[in-house]
């Protein structure tokens, strides 16, 4: 009796996919493994890689033997170093009296024009302007000189008189005999003017007398007794 045929067996199909897929596996991984090794941050130098206590985090805490830096200030005057002590030119003049000179002796600006009361003396005042009232007054004449170099305008000057203890400050009248200062006054040249004021006799003890002919320079007072009715 003769035997019979071997019958070749095919393998299943799921068992052909299952080796494709683990092969494509096998192969995706030697390809990554192949990529990671050469990817940068691998020691170049073929010395040890970096280990986890060379990395600096970014909450770590400071060592209290490093030494602490303090940050320099400039001092005044350096770059960045604020304002120095030298005067500001856009500041405003902050206005300022002389000291007190006699009624008889002159009185300097701190420009180098001077003031002097020619005259003081008792008037009966006279009211034309608005709100004036005659009565007993003092006239006083002023005269400016002009020790600079340049011109002085003197359509700016204010005179002012002030009587008794409590420094009442005087009404200017009309008259007689008031001539303000006008015009400009050239340097070496002199001015007068004549103001009259409304001064009572028993506010004349003392008497005080200031004269500025320009805001931005000092204003020159002259004190003393003034004149009896």
């Amino acid at each position: 009796m003769s035997a019979e045929p071997a019958v070749r067996r095919t393998p299943p199909r799921w068992l052909v996919v299952a080796l494709a897929v683990l092969l494509v596996v096998v192969v995706a991984g030697a390809v990554w493994a192949a990529v990671a090794r050469s990817q940068p941050g691998d020691d170049v130098a073929g010395g040890a890689a970096p280990t986890g206590s060379g990395t600096t985090s970014g909450d770590a805490t400071p060592d209290p033997s490093a030494p602490v830096v303090t940050p320099t200030i400039p001092a005044p005057g350096e770059p960045g170093g604020g304002a120095t002590d030298d005067a500001d030119p856009a500041a405003p003049f902050e206005p300022r009296t002389e000291d007190a000179v006699p009624l008889d002796r002159p009185a300097a600006f701190d420009s180098g024009v001077t003031a002097e009361l020619v005259r003081v003396e008792a008037v009966a005042g006279e009211a034309e302007g608005p709100g004036e009232v005659a009565g007993p007054a003092v006239r006083v004449t002023v005269r400016l000189t002009n020790g600079t170099a340049a011109a002085v305008p003197l359509t700016s000057t204010v005179v002012n008189v002030y009587g008794g203890t409590d420094r009442a400050p005087a009404e200017p009248l009309s008259g007689p005999g008031a001539k303000p200062f006008t015009g400009t006054l050239e340097p070496g040249a002199s001015a007068t003017g004549v103001l009259v004021f409304n001064v009572p006799a028993d506010q004349r003890d003392p008497l005080q007398v200031t004269v500025s002919y320009d805001p931005t320079v000092t204003t020159v007072l002259f004190e003393g007794t003034g004149p009896a009715a």
